[in-house]
């Protein structure tokens, strides 16, 4: 059996790097039959940076989390509550932590036969936390080294770090990226065509997310749109007009006014987008569980911060024929008008290709 240590983004606050990595070590696990585990670094001994006494009331507070969620909101404030759902929901990835570093020890490369870095933005060099020597696999032999559906999350490189990333790059045995705008840019750095292929979410199907659900604590049963910003919301007045016209209620995830949204862990976001009625979003994955369910949405492009990522909803958009859901291009009777008729052979195909590409890796690998 082929043993795989995932090399990804660890964070306990996403909705959309929780349920890629999920969905990595769930494909290479039970799709291919691989041993696979999670690598995370951490220059701390714990979330509480090795304090004994906070780590105690992190600890007492996640327990209050699982019997009292509403006292622990107002004991501890609204971010532990949704920190505990997400480690909680988080356990079913198999994780190995690596404390007291930044970076991978040179070591941890014999215990694994091939490692897998992506999906998500790992190679974005305008997070702070983004330690390219890890993303980009250094401490593991060339010949281990994979790229799946690996994320720059922006267009361009400065020039001051096109070393870097080229010296990054070239020494991948294996490399494929989910936008287009990161193959532009692979083949410009070192002159490699390489394949673009879907975020991991995508392989798993409704029912098999489904399977990792959680009821929200919400009523879920009656007609809702839901928001979900990582950007500044811009243009709720007319949705909101909209939805109180057609007698929705309107769920927004990101609202700490409303803790029993913004405490949501990755199995409520599922469900919560399997029973909206619409779905209004600037968040790549949001948008990909909206076609994995087959909902309506309407892509807003991302406001106030981390801007200029466009180019992964771009990719995500042309790729199933879904370019005229940008907000600025649909009239109000358009927005529950989705046509998913050839969605789900589309979404087959780049199935497979996926597929192929994880095949061609792990009968290499085994050898």
């Amino acid at each position: 059996m082929v043993k795989v240590g995932i090399v990804t983004i660890v964070d306990y606050t996403n909705f959309g790097n929780r349920l890629q990595n999920y969905a990595t070590y769930y494909v290479l696990t039970q799709k291919f039959e691989c041993e696979a585990i999670t690598l995370a670094t951490h220059r701390e001994k714990s979330f509480c940076n090795g304090n004994y006494i906070l780590w105690l009331k992190e600890k007492f507070a996640q327990m209050l989390c699982s019997i009292a969620p509403e006292l622990a909101e107002r004991k501890f404030g609204s971010n532990i509550s949704r920190w505990s759902n997400f480690c909680k929901w988080s356990k079913r990835i198999p994780t190995k932590n690596y404390y007291g570093t930044d970076n991978f020890p040179k070591s941890v490369n014999d215990q694994f036969d091939l490692f897998f870095a992506g999906s998500d933005q790992i190679w974005n060099y305008r997070f702070e936390f983004i330690n390219l020597y890890n993303f980009f696999l250094k401490f593991a032999d060339k010949n281990k080294r994979v790229a799946l559906s690996g994320s720059f999350g922006v267009d361009i490189i400065p020039e001051e770090l096109k070393h870097k990333y080229i010296e990054g790059l070239k020494d991948f045995e294996f490399l494929s990226v989910r936008e287009e705008a990161g193959q532009r840019l692979v083949k410009k750095l070192i002159d490699r065509d390489i394949p673009v292929l879907i975020d991991p979410v995508m392989m798993l199907s409704k029912k098999e997310w489904l399977a990792v659900s959680k009821k929200p604590r919400v009523d879920c049963s009656k007609p809702y749109v839901l928001k979900y910003y990582l950007g500044d919301e811009s243009e709720e007045e007319k949705i909101d007009i909209w939805a109180k016209n057609n007698n929705f209620e309107i769920y927004e995830l990101l609202n700490k006014q409303i803790l029993e949204l913004y405490s949501a862990g990755p199995g409520e976001f599922i469900t919560l987008i399997h029973n909206a009625t619409l779905i209004c979003s600037d968040s790549f994955h949001c948008i990909a569980f909206a076609i994995i369910f087959s909902k309506p949405f309407v892509v807003y492009d991302r406001k106030g911060k981390d801007t200029g990522m466009s180019s992964r909803l771009d990719t995500l958009l042309n790729k199933f024929g879904f370019q005229n859901r940008w907000y600025h291009l649909l009239d109000e009777n358009e927005y529950l008008s989705c046509n998913y008729e050839h969605c789900a052979e589309k979404i087959h195909a780049e199935q497979n290709r996926f597929s192929d590409y994880i095949s061609e890796i792990i009968k290499k690998g085994g050898k």
